[in-house]
């Protein structure tokens, strides 16, 4: 007999564990779309042996992936995270069966309509989920001539990061507040990269245990933070990992926003002299 919705949602409610499938290319839930309901899906199961079993077959196919195992008191956590990369269902695997479950039947969005738009955390989840598909697409170990054309994908993400805002990470010098520090990391080539973040999950993810505060930018302004050693920006340096050259950048940026991008990033920097956080963040 296969599992009811009612069955599954209570599942996924109500167990002590659920073991969710976590793609290595991007340090998120594994997500695939299915070809009948269009849906964007985690892959969730009963057991620890079924999500082996599960990780095996991918691995056979270059899929790479590890999972997560959540205790009942983490559910909120796993579902508003899912949320949060733009998954809409999971696909609830128990024994041998299957059944889809959408999201919203399993908990509840968090409703951002009463929090000042001012005051609301950034959130940016088509943006992750068009990122999430291209980096689990490129980043299979197979040869080159064998990974399908990703141009639509990275059409895509483009899109998202330029309608999107984000999370820029600086540092007041607390003996010249006219001189604000903004982190960089190597990236594995060897190049040095600012990072910036979709949403505060991944801000706090980097910023913990450092005393570093936010500020939203737009896309068209992180242009404006480029320093001169800077070889480009890295989005969500803690999961996704995506490397955007000073190239790519500055190619994005329309001649006419060069001017918006310098005022914006100047705003930052007045901001921070005043000690406060630019848009409440």
């Amino acid at each position: 007999m296969s599992i009811s919705k009612e069955e599954a949602v209570k599942a996924l409610q109500t167990r002590d564990h659920l073991f969710v499938a976590f793609s290595q290319a991007t340090k998120h839930p594994y997500v695939t779309c299915d070809e009948e309901t269009y849906n964007d899906q985690a892959w969730i199961f009963a057991t620890e042996a079924q999500v082996k079993a599960f990780i095996s077959k991918k691995s056979e196919e270059k899929i790479p992936l590890g999972y997560v195992n959540f205790e009942k008191k983490d559910f909120p956590r796993l579902y508003g995270s899912l949320y949060s990369i733009g998954v809409n269902a999971v696909v609830w695997n128990s024994g041998d069966e299957s059944r889809e479950v959408e999201l919203k039947d399993i908990a509840r969005e968090a409703d951002m309509s009463k929090i000042e738009p001012a005051k609301r955390p950034l959130y940016n989840p088509a943006l992750q989920l068009s990122a999430i598909y291209f980096m689990q697409e490129m980043r299979r170990p197979i040869p080159q001539e064998e990974k399908k054309d990703l141009t639509p994908q990275w059409e895509e993400v483009i899109a998202n990061l330029l309608k999107s805002e984000y999370y820029v990470a600086f540092q007041v010098d607390p003996e010249n507040k006219n001189r604000l520090g903004f982190p960089f990391l190597k990236a594995n080539d060897g190049r040095i990269v600012q990072p910036f973040f979709a949403d505060l999950s991944e801000f706090s993810r980097f910023a913990a245990g450092k005393n570093l505060r936010a500020a939203k930018m737009p896309f068209v302004a992180l242009a404006g933070l480029l320093n001169e050693n800077s070889s480009g920006f890295v989005l969500n340096p803690m999961s996704i990992n995506l490397v955007l050259t000073k190239e790519q950048v500055m190619a994005l940026v329309p001649k006419e926003k060069l001017e918006e991008m310098k005022q914006r990033a100047i705003q930052l920097q007045m901001a921070a002299k005043q000690n406060t956080n630019p848009e409440g963040n």
